[in-house]
């Protein structure tokens, strides 16, 4: 087992915690800004992109949804390599419509992974061969 994947997989896991608790604050400042819009006398809605702080809510939104959680899985399929665990006790079963994702973001994230915390000759078809099992 490697210690160093198991650190990295609670710094993503905290990482998440943070993006989300400063998604809030940056909510709470666009709300503020639409009253402030009403207030003035204005009838139409306020366009979020004329808002920064949507802009930086939306940016780190999306931080956290695609690349912590991609990075996220990686580093557990990763651990999950290196301990001898089957894919399928790890993973239950993929969405078809997610397959792109995983096989171009997320399986050569575990690649690096494995090659830099454990087996340092370990190819992409061994993975492959792995995700059978």
């Amino acid at each position: 087992m490697s210690i160093e994947l198991k650190i990295k997989s609670k710094h993503l896991s905290e990482e998440a915690r943070i993006i989300r608790f400063e998604e809030k604050k940056l909510l709470k400042g666009y709300r503020w800004e639409i009253n402030q819009h009403k207030a003035v006398g204005h009838n139409e809605p306020l366009n979020p992109y004329k808002s920064l702080n949507y802009i930086k809510f939306e940016s780190l939104y999306n931080h956290r949804r695609y690349d912590v959680r991609n990075e996220n899985r990686a580093t557990f399929l990763a651990r999950a390599y290196l301990d001898g665990k089957t894919y399928s006790s790890v993973e239950q079963k993929r969405s078809e419509d997610q397959e792109y994702v995983f096989f171009q973001k997320v399986l050569p994230r575990v690649l690096t992974m494995v090659k830099k915390y454990g087996k340092t000759d370990t190819t992409m078809e061994e993975i492959k061969i792995w995700l059978e099992t």
